[in-house]
């Protein structure tokens, strides 16, 4: 009897170790599952909101796209030190993005249809696991007009946390969730404001008169609000920015302004008028950095060739 309790317990043990450790994911990396299905909290009724997601960039200074940290003390389920995603960290953030954009009721399309596209740059992202746990992350957000190429919006958010595991330490999952949690409110803020500004430029793809409102927690580098006009009030339209066309040689090279990204050659966008450091990046070429100047009404042209 006392060795049926015994063995009893200790496969107790055992099953109660491997739910925490998520042994049945093979392998040492820690598993970032998005769920492809509308959260409770969605937006049932889709505006009529097409947008492309294009690949957010890893800006990280790291040897691997997978690897966020570092673990000095145990983490159930995982050996070693480094601390690996199961996927490029940059495609985990745009699933990220992604998936609260559509529950905030925008459509994500594949095809030239989309009216505006996102992409972005990871910044930051990294989860160390010490005495107590630490989360860091930074995006890079831009929303622009398929069309035409303008900036819409463009915007960073960063979160940091730290939190204590507990006498019993960390599992993948346990980290898993941590992440997961910042990348939550990282994209619910970056939602936030992206929508406030749409509502605001394109009040007829929502049904509402929207105006731009500050998003807390977001640093906002350009975005294009709609002045609000008294009813009946006569405007007279001033042109309060001028036109920015690049084209480059090779084509799809990744423009920066004022390290800002806009998108790939060829591009233009409309910009308030001044004067904007221009850069140019291509795997494979050597960067270039340009300086031009934006004239109200005016239609600005530059070309590059990228050298090897």
């Amino acid at each position: 009897m006392l060795k049926s309790q015994w063995l009893f317990s200790s496969v107790l043990l055992v099953a109660m170790l491997s739910g925490c450790a998520g042994t049945h994911e093979p392998g040492n990396a820690i598993y970032m599952r998005m769920d492809e299905q509308p959260s409770p909290s969605a937006r049932l009724q889709k505006y009529p909101v097409l947008v492309r997601l294009v690949a957010y960039e890893d800006a990280r200074d790291v040897s691997d796209p997978r690897l966020i940290g570092q673990a000095t003390t145990r983490v159930l389920g995982m050996t070693g030190k480094n601390i690996m995603l199961d996927s490029e960290v940059a495609k985990v953030v745009a699933a990220s993005m992604k998936k609260r954009l559509s529950d905030d009721g925008l459509q994500f399309v594949e095809d030239d249809k989309a009216q505006f596209q996102l992409g972005g740059v990871v910044k930051t992202l990294s989860v160390d696991i010490k005495e107590r746990d630490y989360l860091n992350i930074v995006i890079e957000s831009t929303l622009t007009e398929t069309a035409s190429g303008r900036v819409i919006w463009s915007g960073v958010v960063a979160e940091r946390k730290e939190r204590y595991a507990g006498v019993m330490g960390d599992s993948k999952g346990d980290v898993a969730a941590f992440l997961k949690s910042g990348l939550k409110t990282i994209s619910h803020k970056t939602s936030e404001s992206i929508l406030s500004v749409l509502m605001a430029t394109r009040p007829e793809l929502f049904g509402v008169a929207g105006v731009a409102v500050a998003a807390p927690g977001v640093t906002v580098y350009a975005d294009t609000p709609v002045p609000v006009v008294a009813p009946g009030a006569i405007v007279k339209r001033v042109a309060a920015t001028g036109k920015l066309a690049l084209t480059s040689e090779p084509d799809n090279v990744k423009v920066y302004v004022d390290d800002v990204y806009y998108g790939l050659t060829p591009l233009e966008a409309e910009m308030p008028s001044g004067i904007y450091q221009l850069r140019f990046e291509l795997d494979g070429y050597a960067k270039s950095s340009e300086k031009v100047s934006v004239r109200l009404g005016d239609r600005t042209e530059l070309k590059v060739k990228l050298h090897h």
